[in-house]
Parts: C-alpha cells; sequence; structure tokens
C-alpha cells in the first residue's frame, strides 16, 4: 500500500517539473544531467525536510502556505516571460537576435539552477506536509520524488525541443509563461 501510495506523492510532487521541463525545453534551455540531479537533489531536500517535520510544523504552519509561495513564484515567472516577450516585440529584432539565430541551446546560470530548485521544493512544502499528516512514510516518499523529478524534468525538457512545440517558434516566451502561469494556478487552487 505505501508503495502506491509513495509513487502517487512522487507524482504529484514532481508533476511541476514536467510543465518546468517543458517551458524551458520551449526557450531552448537544456537541462544537463548534472543540472537535472541538482535539482532533483535540492528539490528532494526540500521535500524531505517537510515530510519529516511535518508533525511538529503542522500546528504552527498553514498546510497551503508553502503551496501558495510555490505557486506565486511559478506566476510571477510566468509573467516575466509575457512582459519580456512584450518588450521584445515592441523593440522589434535586434541585431544580436538576428547574428544569433541559429545559436546552440541555452544553458541555466547558477543563479537560475538555484532559484528553479528552490522555487521547486517550497511548491513542494504544502504536498509534503500533508502527506507526513496522512502518515506516509519518510523513505518511499522521498524515492519516489527524486526518481519522478529526475524523470520529469527529463522528459518534459525533450518534449518542449519537439518539432511539434518548436513550431511555436517566437511564441516560446509566452507559451511557457502561460505554462507557469497556469501551473501556479493550478497549485494555488488544488
Amino acid at each position: 500500500m505505501y508503495l502506491i501510495s509513495s509513487l502517487m506523492f512522487g507524482v504529484s510532487a514532481s508533476l511541476d517539473a514536467l510543465l518546468v521541463g517543458i517551458s524551458l525545453g520551449l526557450r531552448g534551455v537544456q537541462i544537463r544531467l548534472r543540472e537535472n540531479l541538482l535539482i532533483s537533489l535540492i528539490t528532494l531536500s526540500g521535500t524531505c525536510l517537510s515530510v519529516s517535520l511535518g508533525q511538529q510544523i503542522t500546528p504552527l504552519l498553514p498546510s497551503p502556505l508553502g503551496g501558495c509561495a510555490g505557486s506565486l513564484i511559478l506566476m510571477l515567472l510566468g509573467i516575466y516571460y509575457i512582459i519580456k516577450w512584450i518588450l521584445d516585440l515592441l523593440r522589434g529584432p535586434q541585431e544580436s537576435d538576428l547574428a544569433s539565430s541559429g545559436k546552440p541551446a541555452g544553458k541555466l546560470s547558477l543563479p537560475q539552477l538555484l532559484a528553479l530548485s528552490l522555487t521547486l521544493s517550497v511548491n513542494n512544502i504544502g504536498i509534503g506536509l500533508s502527506a507526513s499528516m496522512a502518515g506516509l512514510p519518510l523513505l518511499p516518499a522521498s524515492i519516489s520524488t527524486f526518481a519522478c523529478s529526475l524523470l520529469f524534468l527529463f522528459s518534459g525538457n525533450r518534449l518542449g525541443k519537439s518539432r511539434l512545440l518548436r513550431l511555436a517558434g517566437d511564441m516560446a516566451d509566452p507559451l511557457s509563461g502561460a505554462l507557469l502561469i497556469a501551473l501556479g494556478m493550478v497549485q494555488l487552487f488544488l
């Protein structure tokens, strides 16, 4: 029974990683294995902390607070990408944009990597607290979260680079922004 519950927990806690991976893939940002491992380990740490300390923290911190903070950060990132796209449209094509049209995929900087990791961790706090209140054991939940996070980030990043999604072209920033806003709203209202 704990295996099925842990798998369900891992999928639900890591589903946002799939959409974040798609969003980054659409923008041409490649998530390398070591970056995926770092993101997944930081997310795992946050999830483990929330699951292991859930019983002690629950009376002090309402469980929706963690989910709300993560959801708001995801929505703010989405709004940022949409505003950036609008400003780029208003400025028109720049010489650097024309010269780099065939540039290789982008990379995440260390601050971006840490911010993304912390955002995904904060987003899992509410899920971890509620799972601990439901009696989900730490070890199976942790393994499931880590495995799902690795798989979903990798799969989402590859899906974002597919030909079908690449047809979006110049719409990558607003589309990824809309995905992040939708994800934040879904997390906020669930």
